[in-house]
């Protein structure tokens, strides 16, 4: 039998799930590789802790499980990486920022904080200290 069609009759060759999941799981990994141009703001941390997780797990799965599947184990741990540098990016940028760790990690799990809503009363005390300043300058 020829190498080609050992493979190709392999129990982690074309004919199964276990050729398939892997090679399309690789447009992630390239996805994540395009990201890198990307801002380090613009990047989500949940998104790469979950890629990060992701990728740690299942290379260690794919090298436990019958029959072993090398690659899987491969694109498993190209994602992990991939997602590891974002994360780095994202923990630079903010400590940059001037960002504490603790903040850091807020960060990363909750995003970025949204600007409190502005309340009747808010405005009513803006326009207020606006004319106090306005007096004081006369």
């Amino acid at each position: 039998m020829s190498a080609f069609a050992r493979f190709l009759n392999s129990e982690t060759g074309p004919r199964t799930v276990h050729f398939w999941a892997p090679v399309l799981k690789w447009s992630l990994v390239i996805a994540g590789i395009s990201d890198i141009s990307r801002p380090a703001e613009s990047l989500s941390g949940t998104q790469q802790i979950a890629l990060f997780a992701t990728g740690c797990i299942w290379t260690r799965w794919s090298l436990i499980i019958k029959p072993k599947n090398m690659l899987l184990a491969s694109v498993n741990f190209f994602l992990g990486g991939v997602a590891g540098y974002q994360l780095t990016r994202v923990v630079n940028y903010r400590l940059a920022e001037g960002d504490s760790m603790p903040q850091v990690i807020d960060y990363i799990f909750n995003g970025a904080k949204k600007p409190e809503a502005t309340t009747p009363a808010k405005v009513t005390d803006l326009v207020k200290d606006e004319k106090i300043v306005e007096n004081l300058k006369k």
